[in-house]
Parts: C-alpha cells; sequence; structure tokens
C-alpha cells in the first residue's frame, strides 16, 4: 500500500486475520488504528464504533471481523457464529456506510460458496446451490457481508469490495482446541499427544477432503496489495495458493511440524464437511501477487509461535 499514506482502520484484531494485518501495516510503519471485538462488546455497540470511526477518519477499513472455527465449533454453536457475524454486517459495516468510508476491504469466507460448486471456486458460483450444512448459517451471515458491500457500492458508488481466502493459518493464531480450524486444532492436540506420549490421535473425518492454504502473512500482504490496485467494481477477489492439500497430508506435515511419532487414526464417523473446496486466485496473479510461504515453513514457524504462547 503507497497511495499518499491511506489512514487505514484495522477492524477484527481479535482475529488471525486481523493481528496479522495490524501487524503487517506496524511493520512497514504504515498510519493505522485499530478496532476489536473487545473495544465494541462483540461488534453490537454501534455508538462505540461509530465513534472510533469518525476518530480514526479512515481511509481504508479492513473488515476482518466476526467469530469463525471449524467442523466442531460450527456444529456446537451455529447460532453464535451467525449472531457475530451478521453483528459486524450490521454494526461495522452499516457504520462505514453511514461515514461514508470510500474504500473497505471485507474478508468474507469459501463457506459462503454451494457445497456442490464447480472447482476451482469462482465467484459466478456464489448463491447457485445450498451451502454445506455443517456451517450453513456462519456461511450466510459471512455471504451477508459479501451482498452488502456489492449494494453500498451500487447506492454509494463507493470502493467497497470483498476478499475470500484461503483457509488460514498462521503464528498470531489463538490456538484454542475448543474454537480451532483444522492446522491449529490439529497442532495443539499433536502437542498434547506428543507431551503424553499417547501412541496415536484421532482425526475427524476420513482425511480424504481437499482445502487450500494462506499463511496470515501472506494474507495480510495481499490484503494491503490489494488496497492499492483491486478495482471495486470488479467485485470479489479470491487469496490463495494455486494448489490444494488433502486433511490426511496436512494432518502429516503438522505431525511433522510437531515432531509427534504416534499414528493418526482418521474417524469416518466424523463429518468431512464439503469434499474440496480450492479458490481460483487468477485474478489476482495476474495483478502480480502470489503467495510466498511454504506450507512446511509456515507450519513450522507457527508451531514455534505455540509453543512460546505455551510456555510458562
Amino acid at each position: 500500500m503507497n497511495a499518499n499514506n491511506p489512514r487505514i482502520l484495522v477492524a477484527g484484531t481479535e482475529t488471525l486475520a486481523g493481528a496479522a494485518l495490524a501487524a503487517e501495516a506496524a511493520r512497514r510503519g504504515l498510519p493505522h488504528t485499530t478496532l476489536s471485538a473487545a473495544d465494541t462488546a462483540g461488534w453490537t455497540d454501534r455508538a462505540a464504533i461509530d465513534d472510533a470511526l469518525r476518530a480514526a477518519a479512515p481511509d481504508i477499513v479492513f473488515a476482518v471481523a466476526g467469530e469463525s472455527g471449524g467442523i466442531a465449533l460450527n456444529r456446537a454453536h451455529p447460532a453464535r457464529l451467525m449472531e457475530s457475524n451478521l453483528a459486524v454486517v450490521r454494526n461495522l459495516l452499516g457504520a462505514a456506510a453511514h461515514a461514508r468510508v470510500p474504500r473497505l476491504l471485507y474478508l468474507a469466507s469459501s463457506c459462503c460458496y454451494p457445497r456442490d460448486a464447480p472447482q476451482p471456486l469462482r465467484p459466478d458460483s456464489l448463491l447457485a446451490g445450498p451451502f454445506e450444512p455443517t456451517n450453513a448459517p456462519y456461511s450466510a451471515a459471512k455471504l451477508a457481508g459479501i451482498l452488502y458491500c456489492a449494494a453500498v457500492r451500487a447506492e454509494h458508488g463507493l470502493g467497497w469490495f470483498a476478499a475470500v481466502p484461503s483457509t488460514i493459518y498462521g503464528p498470531e493464531d489463538h490456538f484454542d482446541p475448543e474454537n480451532a480450524h483444522v492446522v491449529s486444532g490439529l497442532m495443539v492436540r499433536m502437542h498434547a499427544a506428543k507431551a503424553a506420549n499417547a501412541p496415536s490421535l484421532s482425526v475427524w473425518g476420513t482425511g480424504h477432503a481437499r482445502r487450500d492454504f494462506i499463511h496470515s502473512r501472506d494474507l495480510a500482504d495481499a490484503c494491503l496489495f490489494l488496497a492499492d490496485r483491486w478495482n471495486a467494481a470488479d467485485g470479489i477477489v479470491h487469496i490463495g495458493p494455486d494448489a490444494d492439500l488433502s486433511i490426511a497430508e496436512v494432518a502429516a506435515a503438522v505431525r511433522e511440524a510437531v515432531g509427534y511419532p504416534g499414528d493418526l487414526v482418521f474417524d469416518s464417523t466424523k463429518p468431512d464437511g464439503a469434499p474440496l473446496k480450492r479458490l481460483d486466485a487468477s485474478p489476482l496473479r495476474t495483478l502480480g501477487w502470489s503467495p510466498q510461504t511454504p506450507f512446511p515453513a509456515g507450519l513450522r514457524e507457527t508451531y514455534a509461535a505455540y509453543l512460546r504462547r505455551a510456555a510458562p
């Protein structure tokens, strides 16, 4: 990002993506302010959000807020996840529209796509079929954010757009086993199994489902890149690599990073989620951006961060 040092507001620093984006903005010396769920009563305090926007007067808002998690969290708390993400749309995006923030990047989710959409996923598949049932409420709330950005663009002529990332992992994760996405969840559980000398570890699903992954630093870099270069009128843009991995391959790579010597036992009684999710990120490649962090190296960095956090 380089156009006359625009004022940045990173909204959602409680999330992995938000923490990484704030850290990258700070590393680059970009003028920025931050806003979190803790500052806004979980994005329900519209007055606090209005005040923050007035104080920051941002040229661009990175809206990277809203609770998310893996299949287990989506099954246990579908209403909570939907409420959290609808509050972001209603209050954060609503306040930004009222303040006429000229540019906004809303970080959506690949869960917004239909379960059986053609692969790799492209924006023209949105609304073309039903969601994956294990995360439908969360998906509907994130889709509302995509549609709201399009509505603000149409009604107010503002440069708002949505970006859809691959599955995010990285050292800024909270490593909460109850709420974790696949990488951090496996990492925490394998670390515990290693410490306990457990001979095996159960992994949800068959291991056949495939996902693409993006390191949090690469995601932050892509967001800042897009803030300068993406034409909002083109709508949704995808942020991801050009490859996907099976969950079995992911689990094996996490086991290597953790150094867990036990066996991985896949529990086919647990859901896989969508069989394949891979984003078509070719428009971003055309602009000249690609991720720089190889998956094994990113896992080692993430595990090192977990060890630092877990140390007494």
